[in-house]
């Protein structure tokens, strides 16, 4: 009877542990199954981190795509700011001006233009020619929208003689160059970066037909672009022979040429940060001085 007991205890001690590893393997599994789900998630979380952060470059982009997020509240539509500069449209509200650049990116004069506007705390908008867009031109940009401003399109090529043959505009290649830029923006600054905002060289005051259907711009339009002017300018692309030589000739360049307009209280000054452009480096503090002291407020276009 004792024996009996004996073995059966045995038997019954053996099925409690075998049902007992069974049980622990089942817990050790669910555990192994749970734990390589959680690296699984935590790898797409990461990848999912790494391709958004190839899309910004660690850039906040606002919606728009054209500058960061926290420059929002300064950012003005293009079309609306042109009807205004350009008197197609009343306006009755604070007095604005609009800093552009145009011909970058120029490593020795971008980096002053921007050295400047830092000190100053004033925005501007950067208009980027496509063919400086080499490899040395990424944390130019990167520091131009990391700084709150904005970036726009200037053609690729900046070539009259391609855009505007026999002063005609060519708008397939009007196309093919801002998609160009556009293509080389993203590459640099990631698939986020995106810009509504075009400068024709040049000017569209100075080529005729481009307002025509189906020309220049309604084929900027199809692409998401509006172009721009200007109803201001330093004079620093001016021929030389009217071009200021000194900072109060420049500072006095930009009142005059503001003074012919309608609208002065909505104001586009044309400037380049283009090579040998020091002068205007030189002369941009006074330039926004001036218009600090007359009650304007500094914005970018978008």
């Amino acid at each position: 009877m004792a024996l009996f007991v004996f073995l059966g205890g045995k038997y019954a001690l053996n099925i409690f542990y075998q049902n007992k590893n069974q049980t622990q393997n089942k817990t050790n599994q669910t555990e192994q199954n749970e734990s390589s789900e959680n690296n699984a998630n935590e790898k797409q979380t990461e990848t999912e981190k790494e391709t958004e952060q190839n899309n910004t470059n660690g850039i906040d982009f606002s919606e728009s795509g054209s500058h960061i997020k926290s420059a929002d509240s300064y950012a003005y539509d293009t079309a609306e700011i042109r009807d205004y500069i350009m008197s197609k449209k009343e306006y009755s509200g604070k007095k604005m001006v609009f800093l552009t650049f145009d011909d970058g990116v120029t490593p020795g004069i971008t980096d002053k233009v921007l050295d400047v506007l830092k000190e100053k705390q004033v925005p501007a908008t950067f208009f980027i020619v496509g063919k400086t867009l080499n490899d040395q031109a990424k944390p130019y940009l990167e520091r131009e929208l990391k700084e709150g401003h904005g970036i726009a399109i200037h053609s690729f090529s900046h070539d009259y003689n391609k855009l505007y043959p026999k002063r005609v505009p060519n708008t397939a290649v009007i196309k093919e160059e801002a998609e160009k830029t556009m293509s080389r923006l993203k590459e640099l600054l990631g698939e986020n970066f995106n810009t509504g905002v075009w400068r024709y060289p040049g000017g569209h005051m100075s080529w005729k037909g481009l307002d025509s259907p189906g020309n220049g711009d309604e084929t900027l339009k199809s692409l998401g672009l509006e172009w721009i002017d200007w109803n201001s300018l330093s004079g620093d692309a001016e021929p030389q022979k009217v071009r200021p030589t000194n900072k109060e000739e420049m500072l006095k360049y930009v009142k005059t040429s503001l003074s012919y307009w309608k609208q002065q209280n909505v104001v586009v000054v044309l400037m380049h940060d283009s090579q040998g452009k020091n002068l205007t480096v030189e002369t941009l503090p006074s330039i926004i001085d001036y218009f600090k002291s007359n009650g304007y407020e500094f914005g970018i276009l978008k």
